[in-house]
């Protein structure tokens, strides 16, 4: 989003961070907590059924009770493309109605998402099912790693792609800009999309979810704060989903039709970590080294064959799985910045 005041000394900002990184946790907890009141509908699940399968909806849909979830979706969504509409347009006067210390829209944006989360809550011990019943689980999935692609964007011009390097044609200053006007409503879009799609169930591929998601609503809420724009708290929010994505890996057997594919999600976020995400952070040069060396350790653990490794079959390390999530987003990455060049020269 657009560049924040930098004489800003409110620590406002702060405690809105502090506040909302709190609240994740504890917001996280209570939906493990109240948990045991969902087996009614978690014993009618129908088994699992392979990697295009959304385990946690329903065996029957119940009209009414997807009418519901998809008028909270439909008012989640457009209320808070509202609010980024209303913040990007009048982002002067949001400042000077600050509230608390915080510009307007910062409060806005926060109401917004506690009340929809709430309810979500409450919509979820009522009737259970999220959008999943409804749409394919691929549009959850897809929704988060254009989130991801298109970061790599927008982060270019401060750590480049890759080993430091920044990314010339078509990441021009110009497409930078593009993304930086229109990514507010994209990713407004992946995370509300995709915190309705599950129900708030207790399955730790759900809660390690839901928690990734409420430090994204938090980022949301913060935006045009300098809080929004800390290198490390962006290099934290792109890092988690390897925690994520290896939990889902784990505890789901049949993803992807394989019980053993969190070694691909591991050595493939770690990838983006080590030779991306952590070029941000401008540290020390030996640091790069031994955070590069771990890895590259980690690498001949996983394909060393036991008692010394993990001993994954080797053939894995042929297919350079480890290749495969870092080749897909910068592909996406590439695409996106190609298309909108071709967009803005017309």
């Amino acid at each position: 989003m657009n560049s924040p005041d930098t004489g800003s000394k409110s620590r406002s900002f702060l405690y809105l961070w502090a506040f909302g990184a709190a609240f994740s946790a504890v917001f996280t907890v209570l939906i493990w907590l109240l948990g045991p009141n969902l087996n009614y509908f978690l014993d009618s699940l129908l088994p699992d059924q392979g990697s295009s399968w959304y385990y946690w909806k329903l065996p029957t849909r119940e009209f009414w009770g997807m009418v519901i979830v998809w008028i909270f979706y439909l008012g989640h969504q457009f209320s808070i493309w509202v609010a980024i509409y209303l913040g990007q347009r009048n982002l002067r006067k949001f400042r000077s109605q600050a509230l608390w210390g915080l510009p307007k829209y910062c409060v806005v944006a926060l109401v917004i998402n506690l009340v929809f989360i709430f309810l979500h809550l409450l919509q979820t011990h009522l009737w259970f099912d999220g959008l999943a019943q409804d749409v394919p689980i691929m549009t959850s999935q897809g929704s988060v790693i254009i989130m991801l692609a298109i970061l790599l964007i927008l982060e270019n011009p401060r750590r480049g792609l890759l080993l430091g390097l920044k990314a010339g044609r078509p990441f021009t200053a110009r497409v930078t800009d593009f993304f930086k006007r229109s990514h507010p409503y994209i990713f407004a879009w992946a995370l509300v999309y995709t915190f309705w799609f599950h129900p708030m169930a207790t399955d730790p591929q759900l809660l390690t979810g839901f928690f990734y998601m409420f430090l994204l609503f938090t980022q949301v809420t913060l935006a045009w704060t300098p809080a929004h724009f800390k290198k490390w708290w962006i290099v934290l929010l792109e890092s988690y989903v390897t925690i994520h994505a290896v939990i889902v890996a784990v505890f789901n057997t049949s993803f992807f039709n394989s019980p053993v594919m969190w070694p691909m999600f591991l050595s493939g976020f770690a990838f983006m970590f080590v030779f991306t995400y952590l070029y941000a952070l401008k540290t020390n040069r030996a640091i790069y080294w031994v955070v590069t060396a771990v890895y590259v350790l980690f690498l001949a653990w996983l394909y060393l064959p036991a008692p010394l490794g993990y001993g994954r079959e080797i053939m894995n390390l042929a297919r350079l799985e480890f290749l495969w999530i870092p080749i897909i987003l910068h592909a996406l990455a590439v695409l996106f910045a190609g298309l909108a060049y071709l967009k803005i020269r017309k």
